[in-house]
């Protein structure tokens, strides 16, 4: 089927309707343009639905009901900070300028946020804003989709928006100029669909979902499918196939606290440990896999945590304890206690126990002489009081048998990598000129144009949902 085979049928085609081409196509037929809306899922929302709907904004009519003074200026230079410099300052510039005004329609809207809030975000582990700007609400992502849903139907029934669902975009129409005239798209039904327009925007997500991106990208095993189902890369694929630059390839970020259900693609996560010293002072050991600690297992701060854990490279680590820790220390697991530990060891392939360390290794894919030696030098750091590597919790050795290890796992939700834009959010090629007619936003620009490769309050969504309003404003400007 062919849509809009005239190209002044659609002023704009969304690849995506997850956040950011959510509100591209809202605020664009607001603004006069005639929008065609492409989803691969059968239903819009896209991350919206398992998000926690976090935002963050400098000077917002929340902030200044409750007294605080705030700015665009300032948003910008804590995410800078939190990021250390490694976020894309033309994306961050342009998405803090942005928030404030999407947030407040948001709030306008009808979103309310929880009571306390607005918050710095800061946690246990993890700094947060100098300022209070951060904030969400009960339901979380549903809430945002819930006000962005009506918005979108209401254009719908105008005539203004075309929403297809069920329609994966595999391919850009390329002008005579290089630039891009529209999409093709396979559909539910096996067919196919065609559509011209004069500017088209990428907002397809992430690739956290497609095995062999996850790898290539990140240099590491690919083994928790933890995003949203379609992001499996597609905006990336269509912009290489155009000679478009990706960026963010340095600026992966796995957990360091996931057990899960096994090592083969696409696992879930089946338990949580407590990794943050101040939730948990640490009384086991973190050992790789050739038994040697890594990491001291206090260290306080998520990101080098996080660092350490990417540097190996399998991105898997193993925490080792003995029947004393096990009896005095309290649960490292997340709602588990004892009994429910011990019923793991030997049922899940993640726990392990054991009456020697050389057994346990055996299990536990170790190698025994390094964990020999990790302990016996941890033993000896307990007496001393003195850990080579700077821990400085030593409640007790590891003496006691039987011995346990449980096996964690470096995995993400988030894509790193994205495609390359400047600040127009124009697509740009690999030797700096921009694609003609072709946009981005949302996590296809990479979570690394936001994050860099920290946490960074809100900088996640509040990008999706505000360079997309944006988008959709100016390029319903630009085609009048």
């Amino acid at each position: 089927m062919t849509l809009g085979a005239d190209s002044t049928d659609f002023d704009l085609a969304v690849v995506g309707a997850g956040a950011a081409g959510l509100t591209a196509a809202l605020f664009a037929a607001q603004g006069g343009a005639r929008v065609l809306l492409l989803e691969a899922a059968d239903d819009i929302g896209g991350t919206l639905h398992l998000s926690h709907g976090q935002l963050s904004a400098g000077g917002t009519r929340l902030q200044a009901s409750r007294g605080i003074t705030d700015s665009p200026d300032a948003h910008f230079a804590d995410v800078m900070r939190l990021s250390e410099g490694l976020a894309d300052p033309a994306v961050v510039r342009r998405a803090v300028q942005e928030a404030p005004a999407m947030v407040d329609w948001l709030l306008e809207a009808g979103l309310e946020p929880l009571a306390d809030h607005p918050v710095t975000g800061a946690s246990p582990g993890r700094p947060g804003y100098g300022t209070a700007r951060y904030l969400w609400a009960r339901d979380q992502g549903r809430a945002i989709l819930a006000l962005l849903r009506p918005a979108l139907a209401a254009l719908i029934d105008d005539g203004r928006v075309r929403l297809v669902t069920g329609a994966r975009v595999d391919g850009l129409l390329a002008g005579s100029d290089g630039g891009v005239d529209g999409v093709t798209a396979a559909t539910r039904d096996g067919g196919r669909l065609t559509a011209q327009a004069r500017h088209t925007v990428l907002a397809t997500g992430g690739y956290a979902m497609e095995r062999a991106l996850l790898e290539r990208f990140s240099g590491r095993p690919a083994y928790a499918a933890l995003a949203c189902p379609t992001a499996r890369g597609d905006g990336l694929a269509l912009v290489e196939a155009l000679g478009g630059a990706l960026r963010g390839h340095a600026l992966h970020r796995p957990g360091t606290g996931l057990v899960l259900d096994s090592e083969s693609w696409p696992t879930r996560v089946s338990a949580r440990l407590v990794t943050a010293p101040q939730l948990r002072a640490p009384w086991e050991i973190w050992v790789d896999d050739g038994g040697r600690r890594f990491v001291r297992e206090d260290e306080p701060v998520a990101l080098v945590r996080e660092r350490a854990l990417l540097a190996l490279p399998r991105c898997r680590f193993h925490v080792v304890a003995d029947a004393a820790i096990l009896d005095a220390a309290p649960p490292a697991i997340e709602g588990q206690d004892r009994t429910a530990f011990e019923s793991l060891c030997g049922t899940h392939p993640m726990f392990h126990r054991a009456g020697t360390l050389e057994e346990l290794a055996a299990r536990a894919g170790i190698d025994a002489r390094g964990l020999a030696d990790s302990v016996h030098t941890y033993n000896a750091a307990v007496r001393t009081g003195h850990d080579p590597l700077g821990r400085g919790h030593l409640p007790r050795p590891l003496d006691r048998p039987p011995f346990y290890a449980v096996t964690l796992h470096g995995a993400s939700a988030t894509s790193a990598v994205g495609v390359t834009v400047d600040d127009g959010l124009r697509v740009l090629r690999v030797d700096g000129s921009v694609i003609p007619r072709l946009h981005a936003a949302g996590e296809v620009l990479g979570s690394g144009a936001t994050l860099g490769q920290a946490f960074v309050p809100g900088m996640m969504l509040t990008p999706a949902l505000a360079l997309g309003r944006w988008l959709g404003r100016d390029l319903a400007v630009a085609q009048r």
